[in-house]
């Protein structure tokens, strides 16, 4: 029985069929009160019956001929008014000669004197019922002709009563169709649940599945995008797992070898030889994990916090950290910035953008050359380059230097590939791009970071 309780889309569209038929006869009770209400003062029944009524009697002289009409007109009416079944008292007569004489009147209203207007309805009430009056005179007679009601709420019933059984009987004959084509159209999506449901994990193949309807192909085609991401993702980690044993084989090997080394040798310049290589070698492995951990770490959905700090104070910071290195390797580190720049940005992003186009300039610029950091905020955009003197870099890899374990033929220098790979990951992280040129003042490389403001990036949407 739980079934009856889950939701169902077929089952809304029967419900909301069934809404939208009791509002359209809500409506329609609405519609049909209002029309009688514009006119039941110039066009109701009363005044329909009144004035033919009225019009026999005009052509009549004779008190006792008037008077049976009179009495017959209100006979077959009231006849007629009791087959309804559901009509409130009888329909009442009165008539008189213009001298005021009383000559046929109704027992209900017997005693009571009734006054209209001319050839129109009103509401009167005599005792404690109310009655749509007509009044109408000829030559020879006045006439008097008032129908019982119990009021706005009953008329309103009587119209939903006399329109709901028609809603009643329409009501299947239009559910029907409804029902079938909405199960009808939920097949295909059936079947495509059960399709996915059968894929083992692993298996994140294309869906091949035709949708028939347009309202399905979103649906599709964003699982199709959503498996195509996701093959995508699994054949970068699978390349990235691949690459990572690969260059840690290497630390992992010569610290192996040093270590046998240090342990069997008795030489001492052969064991101070083998405890350079290892402490390099762990420095180098050390490197490369604290790198790994550094991707890991911002290949993870969470929106990174923002911060609003003076991004050139902190960028001071960092220059005066790879001065050391820099001096060095004799360099001349330079920063062109204005004395205070507020922006708001995910500040461990910023810094591993900064720390690693820093240290990959530092690292790869020969002995005296230059390195020139710029930073400034134009119309929100803020605006960070790394522009060095160093050997520069063939424009066919300017595509692949952001890639990771990538390193460009002929290095000379020690490296893992993976601090350009961490500053791009960054820089998306921010909502920010990182580009490559070469160096506008001639031999080297220009690196250039650009990061829009959220408040921009707001208004924009």
């Amino acid at each position: 029985m739980k079934w009856l309780f889950k939701r169902s889309l077929v089952r809304r569209v029967a419900l909301s069929l069934l809404f939208a038929f009791t509002l359209a006869w809500a409506a329609l009770i609405a519609f049909l009160y209002i029309e009688f209400s514009m006119n039941m003062s110039t066009d109701s029944s009363v005044v329909r019956a009144g004035r033919q009524l009225n019009a026999v009697l005009a052509d009549i002289e004779k008190e006792d001929v008037a008077v049976a009409v009179t009495d017959s007109m209100a006979k077959l009416i009231n006849e007629l008014r009791r087959g309804e079944g559901n009509l409130p008292g009888e329909v009442v007569f009165m008539l008189k000669d213009h001298a005021g004489r009383m000559l046929y009147v109704s027992p209900q209203i017997a005693g009571h004197a009734l006054k209209g207007e001319h050839d129109r309805m009103v509401d009167i009430k005599l005792g404690s019922q109310s009655y749509w009056l007509y009044e109408g005179s000829n030559t020879h007679w006045k006439l008097w002709l008032g129908e019982p009601h119990s009021g706005i709420t009953w008329l309103l019933g009587f119209i939903g009563s006399s329109l709901f059984m028609p809603f009643l009987v329409a009501f299947p004959f239009v559910l029907a169709p409804v029902w079938i084509a909405a199960a009808q159209g939920i097949k295909p999506l059936r079947m495509l649940g059960e399709r996915i449901h059968q894929r083992s994990a692993e298996d994140l193949s294309p869906l091949g599945f035709d949708p028939k309807y347009a309202e399905l192909e979103p649906l599709v085609n964003a699982l199709e995008d959503l498996l195509s991401q996701l093959r995508g993702k699994v054949d970068r980690e699978r390349s990235f797992v691949n690459d990572a044993a690969h260059e840690l084989r290497t630390p992992l090997a010569v610290i192996g070898a040093q270590a046998h080394v240090l342990s069997r040798s008795t030489d001492p310049k052969e064991r101070e030889e083998a405890a350079q290589h290892l402490t390099h070698a762990i420095a180098r492995g050390s490197h490369l994990i604290q790198q790994l951990l550094e991707l890991a770490t911002m290949d993870g959905s969470t929106h990174p916090e923002m911060q609003r700090i003076d991004v050139a104070e902190l960028t001071r910071r960092h220059l005066a950290q790879a001065s050391k290195d820099a001096a060095n390797r004799q360099l001349e580190l330079m920063l062109e910035s204005p004395d205070s720049v507020r922006f708001s940005l995910p500040v461990p992003l910023y810094e591993s953008v900064l720390r690693n186009l820093l240290d990959n300039a530092v690292k790869y610029v020969d002995v005296g050359g230059h390195v020139i950091v710029t930073l400034r905020l134009e119309d929100g955009v803020l605006t960070l380059s790394v522009v060095d003197s160093g050997p520069g870099i063939p424009l066919e890899e300017h595509a692949l230097v952001f890639d990771r374990f990538h390193r460009v033929a002929g290095t000379s220098a020690h490296g893992t590939g993976l601090g350009l790979a961490i500053a791009r990951q960054a820089c998306q992280r921010m909502g920010g791009t990182i580009e490559l040129a070469q160096n506008p003042a001639g031999r080297g490389c220009a690196f250039t970071v650009s990061i829009r403001s959220r408040l921009t990036l707001d208004s924009l949407r």
